[in-house]
Order: structure tokens, then C-alpha cells, then sequence
């Protein structure tokens, strides 16, 4: 029995409504799973009555305790915080926080197969002193492990950032060529492994207008990224560098498994443009199961019952799916 922890995100702004929502939808298909909602005990009692659960589950303060009981639904509560719905303050960075950390917790205890994380501000996290600029990052310190990728998985579009929350004017100084092949590696098994995809294909974006044209715009994809792409262990696996505009306009994603971008908006832009928010983010490269909405907290309709939880229930649909890819290739070794 798989069992799949929904973190709150921020609890200001749409993360415990739909995470309440996305439990009364996957509960009655998923019936041989558990679910577990970290949430503030105070916080999950308001929101119920916004979003009434179609489930029927047990609020407790330890899940360790209760690791052999069969509820399908554990509602692990912790502190109280003050909720101020609709902006970013002290207590939901706090909230959210401990949330995920409770997550890790117990992923590094085996008591879970997953998490889903809902949206969290970096705003709220930085009100309330945390150092890490997201939670793919949070989850990679706490793995100890440097090597990891954002990615964002879609049925449309997959893509992957080496470059994730830094300014536009760092990326290319942050260009280190053991580093982009480490981090293509990563996606290489990630989507062997864990999206069962055995011969991928990856397109590399360009960093510069027309990237590059032939060096006359920029050096970084003469230098640094041709180079990469003609190692003989990416053979048939790489291709590019390719003009971003043109290659998004011409649908060219379309022949790719993954395209890989160097900085933030690069690849995300279309990827949300695309995706209609439905996509999922997934943190590559970690022991540890992570996925999550791709959008942001939503303070603009938090408290209104109106979000929608597609994304969050995509979210945990490709956790489930990255779970038994992993499972299964266990199994065969």
C-alpha cells in the first residue's frame, strides 16, 4: 500500500484548500492508497468548513505511533498558526515550514513513499528567517545531495532548468561544463528510471538570442554547450543548441522527451503557457519522491473556495507513477 504525504504549502493563500480538494477527489479512486495532511491543527479545522471532506480520516499528532493503523486519511497536525489570509507573513512561512521539514522527517523514516507539496511563498519563508530560496532545495540540503534538477513533467511538455532561482544577470557566469553534464545525467536516468522512458531524447536550448549565431551573439554555446552535446556518452541522447523562440514556435518540443533550458523563464514560459496550470513540478535527482503544483500561492483567491486543485491531483499522479518506476526497477535487480 502506497502511502503519499500532502504537505499545507502557505496557509494563507490556496494550498490547504486544495489539498483538501485534491483528498476528495483521489479518495475514492485510490482506495489501496494512504493519504497524510501535515497541516496546522487550527488552520485544517477552518478550512473544512470552506472545502467538506468526502473522506473519512483521523486527526493525529504522530504518525509513527500510528504507522500500523488503516485509516486511509491521517490528518498530522501541528502547531497552531495565525492565519492572515491573503498575504504572506511570519506565521504562514513558519507553518509552511515545519510542514515540509515534518515531511522529510518522516520520508527519511520510511514511514511514506512520497510528498506533494503544496505552494508555499518565498516571501513568507524569508519573513520568517528561512535561508533556502524553495523547496527543491530545501528537499536537496536536507538529502545532501548537490546533483538535482528542477523539472517540470506534463503530458504536453517536459522541461528542466540548470539554472533555477538566481538573477538573469548570474546564469552565464553560473556556467560550469561539470556541472550541465552532471545535471544532464540526472535527467538521462530520471527519465529512464523514473518515468520508465528507455532511449530518451533531450534538446538543449541555447543560452543567447539565435543561440548564439555561430558566436557572433554570445560564446556560451560554442564554448561550452557544443562541447557537451558531442560527447560520445550523450550520442543520440542530446541535441542542439536550439534557438528558444523558433524552437518553441515551430512546436519543435514535440520530438523530444525533455528539453533542458539555462535559466528560469527560458523554459517555463511556454511550459505554463502550455500546460494552462496542470503542470507538476518534480525534484530530479533525490532519493526522496517530491512533486508539486506548478503555480504560486494565489493570494488573490485564497479563502474563496474557487482554486483549482487539477495541478495539486496531477502532482500526486506522477508521485505515484515515479513511486512504482522505482519500485519496479528494484524489483528486477
Amino acid at each position: 500500500m502506497k502511502r503519499i504525504i500532502f504537505t499545507c504549502g502557505d496557509i494563507n493563500g490556496i494550498g490547504p484548500e486544495i489539498a483538501l480538494k485534491a483528498l476528495n477527489k483521489l479518495f475514492s479512486q485510490r482506495k489501496s492508497s494512504q493519504f497524510i495532511l501535515i497541516i496546522p491543527e487550527n488552520v485544517f479545522k477552518t478550512t473544512v468548513r470552506l472545502v467538506k471532506p468526502l473522506f473519512t480520516f483521523k486527526i493525529v499528532d504522530d504518525i509513527e505511533s500510528n504507522a500500523n493503523q488503516k485509516y486511509q486519511v491521517s490528518i498530522l497536525v501541528t502547531s497552531s498558526f495565525r492565519q492572515q489570509i491573503g498575504k504572506p507573513t511570519v506565521a504562514s512561512g513558519e507553518a509552511a515550514f515545519l510542514a515540509l521539514k515534518t515531511s522529510f522527517d518522516l520520508l527519511k523514516k520510511n514511514l511514506a513513499d512520497a510528498v506533494v507539496t503544496a505552494p508555499v511563498s518565498k516571501t513568507a519563508l524569508r519573513l520568517a528567517g528561512v535561508k533556502y530560496p524553495g523547496q527543491t532545495e530545501m528537499y536537496a540540503d536536507w538529502c545532501n545531495v548537490k546533483n538535482f534538477v528542477m523539472t517540470f513533467l506534463s503530458k504536453k511538455l517536459r522541461v528542466a532548468l540548470y539554472s533555477i532561482h538566481i538573477p538573469l544577470k548570474s546564469v552565464s557566469k553560473s556556467l560550469n561544463s561539470k556541472i550541465m553534464v552532471a545535471k544532464l545525467d540526472t535527467l538521462v536516468r530520471m527519465l529512464n528510471i523514473d518515468l520508465g522512458i528507455k532511449n530518451p531524447r533531450l534538446a538543449v536550448l541555447g543560452l543567447n538570442p539565435h543561440a548564439g549565431e555561430g558566436g557572433i551573439i554570445g560564446s556560451e554555446e560554442k564554448e561550452l554547450i557544443e562541447p557537451i552535446i558531442k560527447q560520445k556518452k550523450f550520442n543520440g541522447v542530446l541535441e542542439g543548441p536550439f534557438s528558444s523562440d523558433a524552437f518553441f514556435a515551430n512546436r519543435r518540443f514535440e520530438n523530444y522527451d525533455l528539453v533542458f533550458g539555462l535559466y528560469h523563464d527560458q523554459v517555463l514560459i511556454p511550459f505554463k503557457y502550455i500546460n494552462a496550470g496542470r503542470g507538476v513540478n518534480y525534484s530530479a535527482g533525490l532519493p526522496i519522491i517530491r512533486t508539486s503544483p506548478d503555480h504560486a500561492t494565489a493570494y488573490d483567491i485564497a479563502g474563496k473556495g474557487i482554486a483549482d486543485e487539477s495541478s495539486m491531483v496531477e502532482a500526486f499522479k506522477y508521485a505515484e507513477l515515479i513511486s512504482k518506476n522505482r519500485k519496479k526497477k528494484i524489483s528486477i535487480k
